[in-house]
């Protein structure tokens, strides 16, 4: 897989130590292998396809930080699709992929 790269409007931090805990958290997903700041915005390179764990923690803290959530369509695969994409019920559904019709 060539690298991939997702770029998200930052969030709000409430103070240093939040902003330490976030990146802390980013930095710790197996897949993530840098992340730079572009105004306000993140971009979030990944040294390979995320496992359903990284995914799983992404969606976690893109949650937890009110983030835009879109960018993680993009990693939707045949291999995650089932518990990623496929069940409207769970959460993160609505940010990531929109309302279903």
């Amino acid at each position: 897989m060539a690298a991939r790269e997702l770029i998200v409007r930052g969030p709000t931090y409430f103070s240093g130590g939040d902003e330490t805990v976030f990146f802390s958290w980013l930095l710790n997903i197996g897949c993530v292998s840098e992340v730079e700041g572009h105004a306000r915005s993140l971009h979030i390179c990944l040294k390979r396809q995320p496992s359903d764990a990284d995914l799983r923690e992404l969606i976690a803290l893109f949650w937890r930080y009110r983030m835009s959530m879109k960018p993680l369509a993009a990693l939707k695969t045949p291999r995650n699709a089932a518990w990623f994409a496929n069940d409207p019920t769970v959460y993160w559904h609505a940010k990531v992929f929109g309302k279903a019709r």
